[in-house]
């Protein structure tokens, strides 16, 4: 048996039920078509299984995350863009926070200041700061 398995056996759907009810964002579990999507990165080196993925689309779902896996004793990873060369966006049995929703980006072209979501990946900036004549450097 996996450990993603094993882990999932563990947890049971009255508590996984429970926690997806209280989120806005998507809770994907092996079983699940979007699975193998959902846990790729971009680093193919780091092929790895987690027993859940969490689709945050706001702070909220990424608390009500954050609070299961330490309930639960799950390993943490928190993946923005994907882009982790030594793999920390991703995790063996644990929970991935994917915050590719939450990738709303904010300008304040008097101040030329820049709020960007977690999930944001520099073409998602580059194309708000065009809009105002701005670049990323």
């Amino acid at each position: 048996m996996t450990t993603t398995q094993a882990r999932q056996d563990a947890l049971g759907e009255a508590t996984l039920g429970e926690f997806a009810e209280g989120l806005r964002g998507e809770l994907i579990r092996p079983a699940d078509p979007s699975y193998d999507e959902a846990r790729s990165i971009w680093n193919a080196a780091h092929d790895k299984r987690p027993a859940l993925i969490v689709r945050c689309r706001g702070v909220a779902d990424v608390i009500r995350a954050v609070e299961f896996a330490r309930s639960e004793g799950l390993a943490l990873a928190v993946r923005g863009g994907g882009h982790s060369i030594p793999g920390f966006s991703t995790t063996d049995g644990g929970l991935v926070i994917d915050l590719s929703p939450m990738n709303a980006v904010r300008i304040d072209p008097d101040r030329r200041r820049i709020v960007a979501q977690g999930g944001c990946v520099w073409g998602d900036v580059d194309a708000e700061a065009q809009a105002f004549g701005l670049a990323v450097t």
